[in-house]
């Protein structure tokens, strides 16, 4: 039987994936789409990261504390919306942390 493997940071080095990938860029995912399979940040198949469940369970964790502890207030909470590609607020929805 043969397999065929894919090494992840090809696809992550790509530029044609990634605009100037060796660049430090948080905001590249303010508005990206990444295209099917080249974004796969716990692998897949028999090579599936093991720790993938514990990441999850953790965000929820942080999640919960944070939601419990801090209000989330909209900036303008008049902004019109924007309906395509789908519908959101035209400025992504601005919000102040406030602790409680």
């Amino acid at each position: 039987m043969e397999s065929v493997n894919l090494v992840k940071s090809y696809s992550y080095m790509d530029p044609t994936n990634y605009p100037n990938p060796e660049k430090f860029n948080p905001s590249r995912w303010n508005n990206h789409n990444a295209k099917v399979g080249t974004f796969l940040p716990f692998g897949a198949g028999s090579r599936h990261c093991p720790g993938s469940d514990l990441a999850k369970i953790e965000i929820s964790i942080f999640l919960h504390y944070f939601l419990n502890n801090y209000k989330l207030e909209i900036v303008n909470p008049e902004c019109p919306m924007t309906c395509l590609p789908s519908s959101k607020p035209i400025d992504n929805c601005l919000a102040r942390v406030i602790k409680i």
